[in-house]
């Protein structure tokens, strides 16, 4: 199958849920027009409906969906795109799966990948999260409003201040789950906060307990505030097993972003895991660090990761570092940041990465930490001076409801704010 075009593997081989039933083709996907109901349809009536079966025949034509515009935003600024990854690790069986799609009216028996969302349950209220991925911020923000430190921005809109309303149901059909599990070869789960979701355990038991782990690749995104010895038993039965853990900066860094995170508490429980993945139970855990690249972070990255450059060399197991690079809310995006701020911002790279272009783990850092460079060189990100203006409000909101002090941990806030 050609894949140098608008073709993606994940409508063939993945299941995907959102919070609230919505329907996506992927985390990356933007919801498509028209609705698909999935609490309704659940896995059978989904996996085969009449939008995702248009979607795989005109994705055979290399047709570049509306859907899929923010990988097509990326690979066009040599940044890898998730189409890109997932066409390459479903190398081995897409051909096949397009053919028997092709002769079937574009209908595929069943997933082999499967991505979980599991409700917005959280134990945190990041501030550039969202509602549909925590009840808490849906709550502080309700709050806020109420207050008057709201904002003109669907961010802000729909907002419910009670935290059983706020709440989220991750409307997965765990009848048909049961039936398919013997085939699955991937499961993706992302909350919320998984570790506090009993679904995850729900899972987690299924899995393990019919023997069907040891066939099946765990990933999954982690806040790492929630340590639990039995969670890190079952981690060890299953094939392999992915850790993404979300950390944004150290210190006072995290816990202004990740309140009520603290970040002693936060480090002692990823050396914890990273050791566990050092024994001879957990040898089949990748433990990885995943950094959402955005306004208030940006300077404070790279010492950050320097940190995790220090720390890799001294354990056994290697460590994976991405980035993510923040496109919404718009208001926290590089994209629309002031020049000088991209700027510096790639001069510390490039100087951490000449400091360290000798460590066996140079090529860990080189790629994650370029893609932020190239995503500020973006020819079409430029200074948006209302978006920074809606940066410098909401940020002053937030830190006169919470009593934080932005200029604390990021002083380069003054120089935003002096520019707008």
């Amino acid at each position: 199958m050609k894949t140098d075009n608008g073709f993606c593997a994940l409508p063939f081989v993945q299941y995907s849920t959102y919070n609230g039933g919505r329907y996506r083709l992927c985390c990356m996907a933007k919801e498509p027009k028209e609705k698909v109901d999935q609490e309704k349809l659940g896995i059978d009536g989904t996996w085969n409906h009449k939008y995702i079966k248009d979607v795989r025949e005109r994705m055979t034509k290399g047709e570049w969906l509306p859907e899929c515009r923010e990988c097509l935003h990326l690979e066009k600024n040599n940044i890898v795109s998730s189409r890109q990854w997932e066409n390459e690790v479903w190398e081995d069986v897409i051909d096949e799966v397009v053919a028997d799609a092709s002769v079937n009216d574009w209908e595929v028996k069943q997933p082999l990948q499967f991505d979980f969302r599991l409700g917005n349950l959280c134990n945190l209220q990041c501030q550039m999260c969202n509602k549909e991925a925590s009840h808490l911020v849906s709550v502080e923000r309700a709050q806020m409003v109420q207050k008057g430190l709201g904002a003109n921005h669907p961010d802000w809109h729909s907002n419910i201040a009670d935290k059983k309303q706020a709440l989220l149901q991750p409307g997965i059909d765990w009848a048909s789950f049961k039936d398919m599990i013997g085939k699955a070869r991937k499961i993706k789960l992302i909350g919320g906060e998984p570790t506090v979701a009993k679904d995850m355990f729900t899972l987690l038991d299924l899995a393990v307990e019919s023997g069907h782990a040891d066939h099946i690749e765990l990933s999954f995104y982690t806040n790492i505030t929630n340590m639990q010895d039995r969670w890190l038993e079952q981690l060890g039965k299953f094939e392999k097993v992915i850790v993404n853990c979300s950390l944004e900066g150290m210190g006072p860094m995290n816990d202004y972003l990740r309140p009520p995170s603290k970040w002693d508490s936060v480090w002692k429980n990823f050396d914890k895991l990273v050791k566990f993945a050092d024994t001879k139970e957990g040898k089949r855990i990748k433990v990885r660090v995943t950094t959402v690249n955005q306004i208030h972070n940006a300077l404070h990255i790279v010492p950050f990761w320097k940190f995790m450059h220090d720390y890799q060399c001294t354990v056994n197991r290697g460590i994976g570092m991405s980035t993510n690079q923040l496109v919404e809310p718009a208001y926290y995006s590089m994209a629309h940041a002031p020049e000088w701020l991209k700027k510096e911002q790639e001069k510390q790279v490039l100087e951490f990465l000449n400091s360290i272009h000798n460590s066996p783990h140079y090529e860990d850092y080189e790629e994650p930490l370029m893609e932020m460079v190239n995503f500020g060189k973006d020819p079409d990100h430029k200074y948006n001076k209302e978006k920074m203006g809606q940066f410098v409000a909401i940020t002053q909101n937030y830190d006169k409801h919470r009593g934080h002090d932005i200029m604390s941990v990021a002083p380069e806030f003054q120089r935003i704010q002096d520019g707008i």
